[in-house]
């Protein structure tokens, strides 16, 4: 197969769970004999190439310079400020479509797959957008309308954007049930001829059946430092866990604001708390196997890939119990969920897992084994392959 992504975060670029997730996906496509290409749009960017091939995977960097360098774009900001920025917007959009055309027609391109989180729906008017002529799939990982809901904004043009781009694609693949719920209800998705959900794969480099070491006494988080990750209820929960521990600690993976953060901290509890800021992959899986099990209660989250690699590291997990926690944790089996907004909740899981040893090590032996066999690599990309064939055998 000929397959086609839009990623505009693809590593090394250095943001973006969709980017990895691309990476992942599309090596292995490629590793197993498919011809697998990129294209992006990367309005700021001087510092990656425009093509490269890594691991046999094309990439594609695309920038016109209009937001390049410091002038040009702070005069960008100040006309999106003022709703002029449509523009400007539009020239990059048909640039980027019509690269992706030419691309689609010089490399034989079977199927394309786009993803709805699509930067130029930022704009704040109606944008026009190119329907391809062969199969497309949209990929929900989170819109851009989804995550100004989040945040209890509305943003006219990006929700009229984002439904005029979904309305382009012929077939919809979400990351979780909750994802695919979320379209469901708030876009008009009669036009996909078909929809499915394929979880998002963890690599098979970051399983290990690691075991804690019985002296190391702490508790990880891993994510953004906000209110929306559960940050701030965590910090809350601990205050009520250190003192009656004081031999336990709470480490902090992420960035954000720190000072913030600390805020939520008693004075006399701070020594227990540590903030290590931004991890890079290797440093994440050295905290996740050092720690004794970690905590995570967000408010919402399309799968959690955080969690899951918490999980393939053999460590028991304490989840969220809102959106899509529940698809990844059976609670009392192989993790623990929690309402994030009642601390007494948080506390009290945690504390189940500090005093019973026996209990943590069960959970964390069910969750290695859950991401083992559902949530690999080469699992879920033979459900990509097999998605994409009948795709492409449909339209054949």
């Amino acid at each position: 197969m000929n397959i086609l992504y839009y990623c505009n975060e693809y590593p090394p670029f250095k943001t973006g769970g969709i980017g990895s997730v691309t990476k992942i996906v599309g090596e292995e496509l490629a590793r197993r004999g498919h011809n697998v290409y990129v294209v992006g749009y990367y309005p700021h960017s001087d510092d990656l190439p425009q093509y490269s091939e890594i691991n046999r995977v094309h990439i594609y960097r695309l920038n016109l310079g209009l937001r390049r360098g410091f002038i040009r774009k702070n005069i960008f900001q100040i006309l999106h400020r003022l709703s002029l920025s449509n523009y400007i917007i539009q020239r990059e959009l048909y640039y980027t479509e019509k690269f992706i055309q030419e691309l689609i027609i010089e490399k034989d391109i079977d199927i394309l797959e786009l993803t709805d989180f699509y930067t130029f729906n930022y704009a704040h008017r109606k944008l026009k957008f190119k329907k391809f002529d062969i199969p497309t799939i949209l990929r929900i990982h989170g819109s851009i309308s989804f995550i100004n809901s989040l945040s209890g904004m509305r943003q006219k043009g990006s929700e009229i954007n984002d439904a005029l781009h979904f309305m382009r694609c012929d077939y919809l693949s979400a990351v979780s049930n909750y994802s695919l719920t979320y379209v469901e209800r708030n876009f008009n998705t009669n036009h996909f001829i078909g929809k499915n959900v394929i979880y998002n794969p963890i690599e098979e480099d970051f399983l290990n059946q690691s075991h804690e070491s019985v002296d190391n006494k702490s508790i990880l988080f891993v994510g953004k430092l906000t209110e929306t990750k559960g940050c701030y209820s965590l910090l809350k929960a601990f205050n009520q866990i250190a003192p009656k521990y004081r031999d336990w600690k709470l480490i902090m993976v992420g960035k954000g604001n720190q000072n913030e953060a600390k805020s939520f901290i008693d004075l006399e509890n701070r020594p227990q708390v540590s903030f290590l800021g931004f991890c890079n992959r290797e440093q994440l899986k050295q905290q996740i196997d050092n720690c004794s099990f970690a905590c995570l209660p967000s408010y919402f989250e399309t799968l959690g890939v955080a969690a899951l690699e918490i999980m393939a590291r053999n460590k028991a997990l304490i989840f969220t119990n809102r959106t899509a926690g529940v698809e990844v944790i059976n609670d009392g089996n192989d993790g623990l969920l929690v309402n994030p907004e009642n601390i007494e909740d948080i506390v009290e899981k945690i504390s189940l897992l500090i005093e019973h040893t026996d209990f943590r090590k069960k959970i964390s032996d069910n969750a290695y084994l859950k991401v083992k066999n559902c949530f690999l690599t080469p699992v879920i990309c033979n459900k990509i392959e097999t998605f994409y064939r009948s795709i492409i055998t449909k339209n054949n």
